[in-house]
Parts: C-alpha cells; structure tokens; sequence
C-alpha cells in the first residue's frame, strides 16, 4: 500500500459583530463570518477534502459556499437532533495565501455584548466635558486588543481645534469631525474612562445637549462568537490523504452608541 500523502489544513475563522445602540438600548446586530482555507502539502496537485461545518447550537440563519473551490455536499440526513451539519468538499491550490470558502450570517437570537459604551456630557459655563467609559464584559473570555475609539464631534456648539483629553493623547481630526483614541487593550471586565473638553461656540443654544455619537472597533484573537465547530477529513474514495488541521479564531467588534 503506497503511503498517503501529507497535508496541512490552516483554516482562519473569523466573525464580525456590528451593533448599534441608542441610549443602552440595542438598536440593530449582525454576526458574520468567513472561513479561509490554506493547503500545505508535498506536491502541486490539488487534493479535495472534506470539511464538516458544525453548528450545534443552530446559530447560523444563511450559509453561502465559495464555488470557485467549495462545493455544497450536505445530505438532509446530516441535520437533526437539534445540531446543524454542513459538508463540503474543497479544492484549494496549495499556496501562500488562504482562500475565502464561505461565509455565513447568524440569527438574531446570538446577542453577545463585549464591551458597553456609556458617555456623560456636561456644559457649564463656557465649556463642554464629556466623559466616555469603555466597559469589557466580564463573561469575556479574553482580552480586546487594538481599540480604537471614534467620537463624533458636535461642531455646531463646540470647537473641535479646543480638544483637550484626559488622559492625553485623544486626537482630533478636523476633515472627519471626530477625536480619536487608540487603546492597546482592555481585560476581562476592565473600565476604561476617557474624558475630552471643549470650548462652547458663541453660536451654542443653551437647552440643546451637544451629541457625541462613540464608535469602538477592536478584536479578539483566539475567540468566537458563535458554537460553529469545524472538521476536515480525507475523501478516501478520490484522494486518500492523511489531513491535519490547524485553527486559528478572531472576531472583530463594530460597536455604535448614540445618545
């Protein structure tokens, strides 16, 4: 019997949550994610495999494959019992970068809220504060990296050009109306509080709260938000081959809050 062949299957699984709030309250959520495929192998021929996409909790609502190297083998016999299965074969050339073989959307029942986002503004006398607290969530199960922080800026009643931050180092940018803040990270429950003040234009209406809409991005490395599982396998009747896998997990968060 003539060994079979030896291939390495990278797979990056990552998932995007964009959520808005108004006043705390959840005004929209979508969860997206995008399997990516990289074959490493000890020749040049493609080799289909099997890969099994499992979603025992049923978060997936839409599954749209990659036909240029994924192909839809699910058999309605693989569903039930509550869990969701879904089969494909797939056929990547063995190259340096990875290939993009399906997305899929979750249902609007898979909530989860990383960070909550709250702003208190206050006016006295000439000048505006505004105070922003970034709260991770405890029930995390690992750190956010690479924050960043984007609040719209009134420019109707403030000066943008006024900024002053608490601690340094928000940045204002004139062309986009906005202060930015970069954050390395933020643990498990962590706070973090920022505070910008600014001088009130002359033109300021003294009963009109000046708005500060917060957008945070960042990412978490090694996490996810849904129960997708994944699996890959040899197809022994077209091309017997000895697969193993290597998974690597992120999700990204687009968070919105409006008063």
């Amino acid at each position: 019997e003539e060994s079979k062949q030896r291939i390495l299957v990278n797979i990056a699984l990552n998932e995007d949550l964009t959520c808005s709030y108004k006043q705390s309250k959840i005004s929209s959520c979508s969860i997206e994610g995008v399997v990516q495929v990289q074959v490493k192998s000890e020749n040049d021929s493609v080799i289909p495999f099997s890969l099994l996409l499992r979603d025992p909790a049923r978060h997936i609502r839409a599954i749209q494959e990659n036909k240029r190297y994924a192909n839809d083998t699910s058999k309605q016999q693989d569903i039930g019992n509550g869990a969701a299965d879904y089969r494909f074969t797939v056929s990547c050339p063995k190259a340096d970068s990875y290939f993009p073989v399906m997305r899929y959307k979750c249902g609007g029942e898979l909530r989860p809220v990383p960070i909550r986002v709250q702003t208190r503004i206050r006016v006295q006398k000439s000048v505006c504060r505004v105070a922003l607290q970034i709260s991770s969530n405890p029930a995390n199960e690992d750190d956010l990296m690479d924050l960043m922080i984007i609040m719209g800026v009134d420019t109707a009643s403030v000066r943008g050009e006024s900024l002053v931050t608490q601690p340094a180092g928000g940045v204002w940018n004139a062309a986009k109306e906005s202060v930015i803040w970069c954050v390395s990270e933020l643990g498990e429950g962590e706070k973090f509080q920022l505070q910008a003040q600014f001088e009130l234009r002359e033109s300021y209406i003294a009963d009109e709260k000046p708005k500060f809409p917060v957008l945070v991005r960042c990412q978490c490395m090694h996490k996810q938000l849904s129960d997708i599982e994944l699996e890959v396998s040899d197809i022994p009747e077209i091309s017997p081959a000895e697969l193993t896998m290597k998974l690597a997990r992120r999700f990204r968060l687009s968070h919105r809050e409006r008063s």
